[in-house]
């Protein structure tokens, strides 16, 4: 949070002397769901020269609209931005959608009547959400997305989050030169999330990227238009296979991004691909659950897990213990709020444009594995 702490230290500086924000008042901001938030209009505030004033203007109410909160993951992620606000003096309210696009809608909804001065949203579908965020921009709320991808037609500050694509084609690359012989067949399955997301496709077609790119010796280019067809493919027909990699993916598995999710669909791939020796995911929860069943059908010994994202803390200790969990994608939640709430400071604080900022914001992609996993583990972390 090194980053972030400077720009908190410097907007706590320029609030101070000028007077509006009063950095040393009141910081009691709820965060509860949208529906339950009563529109305030006046809150105390303290300003520089320590005398009570009452004004709608002195914070700012900020909308966190999540698609779930069903997981270590989302939660965390909602926390990190509540901290972030919250510690500038701003009002934070998180809505569960529950995996609902209509109940997204309406939280989006409740945002824009209630006068939110801005809007991060982590999507439930990529096209879906776009009418609500246009809804939201239009009402002169700037909205950014987090976590996950939305719609071209979306008018969105910017997309943050981690390199995806990068992420996976790191992962796959480093599975298939450090867990795998050359000339080794490599018969994977893969652990979905949800299918219609573009963040989840850009997850499962980076690994299969990395793997052709390490096996064929590609460029990224390349491994990427040949990762992007093989993906497809498995998607469409539900297994596919490169002969020339020695590579092939015989099933595909809907986990949902939880531990339950990933447990119930493994049973069913472990059934259906006895031959697996690789397993490989969208995020470390639906592999933490898929273990129990890999465990139960004794192959923990001839399987490799291997996931593109998130960083959670259970996958990185088993990554430090040596287990058969290989490796994670670097997609741990404090980075991409530290990268939103920047953003946000410099809308709300700093008068910049919306409109001026790069369509995607990437954070630092990275495979943690054996060899770095000491750089990426805390063992007081939350998730």
């Amino acid at each position: 949070m090194k980053n972030y702490k400077r720009v908190l230290a410097l907007v706590c500086a320029g609030l101070m002397g000028i007077s509006m924000m009063g950095c040393g008042g009141d910081t009691s901001s709820k965060s509860t769901e949208a529906e339950a938030t009563p529109d305030s209009d006046d809150k105390e505030t303290v300003s520089a020269d320590g005398e009570d004033e009452t004004s709608s203007d002195k914070k700012f109410k900020i909308g966190i609209q999540m698609k779930t909160l069903d997981s270590g993951f989302f939660v965390t992620l909602a926390e990190e931005f509540t901290t972030r606000i919250e510690e500038l003096g701003w009002e934070a309210t998180v809505a569960n959608a529950d995996s609902d696009t209509m109940k997204e809608s309406g939280n989006m909804d409740t945002f824009i009547t209630q006068g939110y001065d801005l809007i991060f949203i982590d999507p439930y579908e990529t096209e879906g959400c776009v009418e609500a965020i246009n809804r939201a921009v239009d009402a002169g709320i700037p909205v950014i997305c987090m976590d996950n991808s939305c719609g071209e037609a979306a008018k969105v500050v910017s997309i943050v989050y981690p390199s995806n694509v990068k992420n996976g084609l790191l992962c796959g690359s480093w599975v298939a030169a450090n867990r795998f012989e050359a000339d080794e067949q490599i018969n994977s399955v893969c652990m979905g999330g949800q299918k219609d997301l573009e963040a989840a496709r850009e997850r499962r077609m980076g690994f299969i990227a990395g793997i052709l790119m390490e096996r064929l010796n590609l460029t990224e280019d390349e491994a990427i238009e040949m990762g992007t067809a093989m993906e497809k493919e498995v998607i469409a027909k539900g297994s596919a296979v490169n002969e020339d990699a020695k590579f092939s993916v015989g099933g595909i598995g809907w986990g949902a991004y939880t531990s339950n999710g990933g447990l119930d669909a493994a049973e069913d791939l472990v059934v259906a691909n006895p031959d697996m020796n690789l397993m490989f995911g969208e995020n470390d929860a639906m592999l933490l659950g898929a273990m129990t069943a890999i465990e139960n059908a004794g192959l923990s010994d001839q399987v490799i897990l291997a996931a593109d994202a998130d960083g959670q803390k259970e996958a990185l200790e088993l990554i430090k213990s040596g287990t058969n969990y290989a490796c994670t994608g670097n997609n741990q939640p404090g980075a991409t709020a530290e990268a939103a709430m920047e953003i946000a400071v410099d809308i709300l604080v700093n008068g910049a444009d919306p409109t001026s900022f790069d369509r995607v914001t990437l954070t630092n992609p990275a495979c943690i594995n054996p060899d770095n996993v000491d750089e990426y583990y805390d063992p007081d972390s939350a998730f």
